[in-house]
């Protein structure tokens, strides 16, 4: 069900017209597609938009944040640490009234909450939300 929605949230983002759609509409469109490629286990395809994404909005800092928890998914403790740290370095640019998430709540990053080095830097992530 969710490779379904994230086929036709990517092919929303075909529809928008690069110059003349709000940055909001299409940072939406991508969060919610790479999500669902994620959650249905797509990661390549997840990454391959968040990688385009990334070229084209490079201070949204829920590119980042969606990137940690995929390598998070796949076991990539340093590409993750590293993705934590580039999204919260960006955390001024998330849409008017978001926020980026909890790490120590989110499914995909408690997945590495065994490793200690790396839940004792989640961890610390707190004092700089």
């Amino acid at each position: 069900m969710m490779k379904a929605a994230a086929t036709v949230y990517e092919e929303s983002l075909n529809l928008l017209p690069p110059d003349e759609t709000p940055k909001t509409w299409r940072r939406i469109a991508i969060d919610q597609a790479v999500m669902a490629y994620g959650i249905s286990g797509d990661f390549p395809k997840s990454r391959s938009l968040l990688a385009t994404a990334i070229r084209l909005d490079p201070q949204y800092p829920m590119n980042y944040y969606n990137l940690a928890c995929a390598d998070a998914e796949e076991g990539k403790v340093s590409d993750a640490r590293l993705h934590l740290q580039q999204a919260l370095a960006r955390k001024g640019d998330v849409i008017p009234g978001e926020s980026l998430p909890d790490p120590t709540q989110d499914d995909s990053i408690l997945k590495l909450k065994n490793d200690k080095p790396f839940w004792l830097f989640v961890e610390s992530l707190q004092k700089n939300r």
